[in-house]
């Protein structure tokens, strides 16, 4: 067994898989912060319409082959079919989807990649009667390759394993469908190149996952303050903007808090400066635990946290807010322990009607509990909680 969990070890180690987190990151987006699926949909809606705008002009290209190789009554068929397909690649090359959304543009991937076997599906129709002629005969095993082109196409996009192997599934069931119905691969043949098309499959949903993997590490450096793991305040305030945007359209509830270390000042005078980052990081890991996975942790000052709680009210931040307030926020080498000063903002208890009223709020509500002594925090409507 020891060699088994060191040969895992090894695994996680050199594939720079940490946790059981980042390997749930890979295998599922449902997760992922909101953010990250913004980025990751710009990505693919990007890429999306690259590879369409290349085969706009590749497709109808390929009609010259099609000349050289069919005779005329089964070439005009065959470029009525790639024109359509050529139309179809147009409309991706100039579709972009509102709002970068990522469940959008996963469906217009697989949109693009159901193209070829489509094509393919379509062409191998009036390919099939002459695929006895040399020519014919080439012409379909030209066109058998297609499915193997889209499902390359897999590697080029940031995926996780089950939206990489949902796509690979439904590529799959129509190249195999292709094969069946029309007979373009021999019988003896088909386990053969179904290995071959499993071992394609294989290495470009590690290259999709791979894609992703490095997608999630250089966005988390760029958004991510390196000291204590929590979104930059540049990251924050656009976090904000959106969750108060998406909240203002919808109705729904937002609160902030924001929550601001007492005398942290005074902690390198008596200790050290390692001190201090002991206690700030220390800090923000006892933060974040106390948060929900939808809930977001900024970094907004030196020693002063913003938490970002999307679809919470005034009575949901509070009990949060009691929570963190009652835990304590660690304690320093002489056992004394770390207090803040706590203040909290909801967009429909405070009547709240554009996103900079809020911070502006939350830092009044935050100076008065400083002024006040310290070591409690201020709810919506200025109620007062010391300890």
């Amino acid at each position: 067994m020891s060699l088994v969990h060191s040969y895992i070890k090894h695994l996680g180690v050199n594939s720079r898989i940490y946790s059981m987190q980042e390997l749930d990151d890979l295998l599922s987006a449902e997760d992922h912060p909101d953010y990250m699926k913004k980025h990751r949909a710009i990505l693919i809606g990007d890429r999306v319409r690259f590879v369409a705008s290349l085969f706009t002009l590749l497709i109808p290209l390929w009609i010259i082959v099609d000349y050289i190789l069919l005779p005329l009554d089964v070439l005009l068929p065959i470029v009525v079919i790639r024109l359509i397909s050529t139309g179809h690649f147009y409309y991706l090359s100039r579709y972009k989807t509102a709002e970068n959304d990522l469940k959008k543009n996963l469906l217009v991937l697989g949109g693009l990649l159901i193209n070829l076997p489509l094509t393919f599906f379509a062409s191998a129709h009036f390919l099939t009667p002459i695929s006895d002629q040399e020519m014919g005969h080439l012409a379909l095993q030209l066109y058998t390759i297609l499915p193997y082109v889209a499902i390359g196409l897999i590697g080029l996009f940031p995926l996780s394993v089950i939206e990489g192997m949902v796509i690979s599934l439904l590529l799959v069931l129509l190249t195999i469908t292709g094969w069946s119905y029309y007979a373009t691969v021999p019988v003896d043949q088909i386990f053969a190149m179904l290995w071959l098309l499993c071992i394609i499959l294989g290495v470009v949903l590690f290259a999709a996952t791979l894609q992703l993997q490095y997608m999630i590490a250089l966005i988390t450096r760029a958004d991510h303050d390196p000291v204590t793991g929590a979104q930059t305040r540049k990251s924050g305030m656009q976090s904000l903007v959106k969750a108060f945007e998406q909240a203002h359209v919808h109705g729904g509830n937002l609160s902030i808090a924001l929550v601001d270390l007492d005398n942290v000042e005074n902690i390198i005078t008596e200790f050290d400066y390692a001190t201090y980052d002991h206690v700030v990081v220390e800090a923000a890991d006892i933060l974040h635990d106390d948060l929900r996975h939808s809930d977001m942790l900024v970094r907004w000052g030196e020693k002063v946290f913003l938490l970002l709680l999307p679809g919470t009210d005034c009575d949901g931040a509070a009990i949060t807010v009691k929570r963190i307030h009652n835990k304590g926020l660690g304690t320093l080498p002489d056992g004394s322990p770390v207090t803040a000063s706590i203040s909290v903002c909801e967009r429909v208890a405070d009547h709240i009607e554009e996103w900079s009223q809020m911070l502006e709020v939350v830092n009044e509500r935050r100076d008065n509990a400083k002024h006040e002594g310290k070591d409690r925090y201020f709810l919506c409507g200025d109620k007062v909680v010391q300890h």
